[in-house]
């Protein structure tokens, strides 16, 4: 689908002199750095560390030399440790105008000029291009719609695994669960607003990458429970609480870190979403609970498939995450790439490092680590494209797709780590008992 994009360069130009006495500075434009529009309604956040004698006595003005380019629709102002202007504008035509910003206090009938910047060159730009994205996207939905039925016989599979006896152990010592929820939605979403404000990453890009990291556990936790000899019983009750705990959690800290980044916006949380993706989680698998029950010889045949089809479906899982963060990962610079790294691999720090301090058994520390770094990146997406205009949504999705991709590569790499280190442990018990027989 073909449609025009308006590409809005800001670059100030600022005096010398200007320089040295202004308040004023722009958010997420450094030096040369270009701040791309792709819609024709944008939004300009300046912060000003000009402190008011009284409540909203101050106010921010904004002339245009050629309103045909750009017209500014409305400005608004919050408070936060310092005071943020938002400019709503609208680019109309191709062409260039300057802008001139002032910062106004009134003093009861008197008003006064606190702060000028003059000559913001602004330039917009009509280009088109292909939109591929709903392209792949149609392909992906096929793609998953010929797997959905291998999805739910390995959900199937894995609730032919589960002991009951481990349900009963956790709900009489919960301490696993809390430990997950306490990382995932309380420590994880620190850790990600702190690495962006020092990473200095745009507003709708870091919140992007916050509210990834207040994502409950995804359905890979327990996969990969499985394959590194976790709790897969654990990993299970531990996606579902976690699910239930986002309910309340995601609306809140999409509320406390928008707030804190100086976001205006009514955030929309997909209730449906999480709760579908609850039921796609809890249906099946238990439908192999009672398959166990009632009919045990199924159950092993269903427990010998699960193996060679979780990695088929692990495969085409990247695959499909590659191949819809494609389009982001030739925009990403180096800083936001190792973002996406580090957020995963913090979850597994924080997780594993609170269950052993706790005494935990190894395999249960394995299962918290797994559950607090494997996110289901895609709820937060769910949000992004419910919550902003189209270009700020394309900006905020970075975050979910570079953590899905990199927690998708790092956990295959731990578990081929894995592999060869347990067959490197038995290949030499093998050559030991061989020795000591000679």
């Amino acid at each position: 689908m073909v449609r025009a994009l308006f590409i809005v360069v800001l670059l100030p130009f600022v005096t010398l002199g200007e320089a040295q006495k202004s308040f004023l500075s722009f958010l997420n434009i450094e030096n040369n750095k270009i701040l791309f529009f792709t819609k024709s309604e944008e939004t300009i956040i300046i912060r000003s560390s000009y402190k008011d004698r009284q409540p909203s006595s101050s106010y921010l003005s904004v002339q245009l030399e050629d309103p045909k380019v750009l017209q500014v629709v409305n400005v608004t102002k919050t408070f936060l440790d310092d005071t943020n202007f938002i400019i709503n504008v609208v680019t109309d035509e191709e062409g260039e105008t300057n802008l001139t910003i002032q910062l106004w206090d009134s003093e009861g009938r008197q008003v006064k000029l606190i702060e000028e910047i003059k000559n913001i060159k602004v330039k917009v730009l009509k280009q088109r291009r292909e939109s591929h994205f709903p392209a792949s996207m149609q392909t992906d939905r096929y793609i998953l719609m010929l797997i959905l039925p291998m999805i739910l016989l390995n959900k199937c599979a894995f609730g032919c695994k589960i002991e009951l006896q481990v349900f009963h152990t956790v709900w009489k010592r919960p301490l696993p669960v809390f430990l997950g929820v306490v990382t995932q939605f309380f420590l994880m979403p620190f850790c990600g607003f702190l690495l962006t404000q020092i990473l200095a990453l745009p507003e709708a890009q870091a919140f992007g990458f916050v509210m990834t990291c207040t994502c409950p556990g995804g359905g890979g936790g327990y996969l990969f429970a499985l394959l590194l000899e976790g709790d897969v019983t654990l990993a299970i009750l531990m996606t579902c609480t976690s699910t239930l705990w986002a309910l309340i959690m995601m609306p809140t800290n999409s509320y406390i870190y928008s707030r804190l980044l100086g976001l205006s916006s009514t955030f929309h949380i997909p209730v449906y979403k999480i709760m579908s993706t609850l039921l796609f989680i809890l249906i099946p698998i238990s439908v192999g609970i009672v398959i166990k029950q009632r009919l045990p010889e199924k159950a092993n045949l269903l427990e010998g498939i699960i193996r060679p089809l979780s990695f088929i479906l692990m495969s085409v899982g990247i695959y499909l995450t590659f191949r819809m963060g494609l389009m982001f990962l030739k925009t990403v610079n180096l800083e936001v790439f190792l973002l996406g790294v580090l957020i995963p691999m913090l979850g597994l720090f924080w997780g594993y490092s609170f269950a052993k301090i706790s005494m935990l058994p190894f395999p249960i520390c394995k299962t918290v680590a797994i559950e607090s770094g494997m996110l289901n990146s895609f709820l937060a997406l769910a949000i992004i494209q419910l919550s902003f205009s189209q270009s700020k949504a394309e900006l905020a999705s970075v975050g979910p797709f570079i953590v899905a991709m990199c927690s998708g590569c790092e956990m295959l790499l731990i578990f081929l780590i894995y592999k060869a280190r347990k067959k490197y442990v038995l290949v030499t018990e093998d050559k030991r008992k061989k020795l000591a027989l000679v």
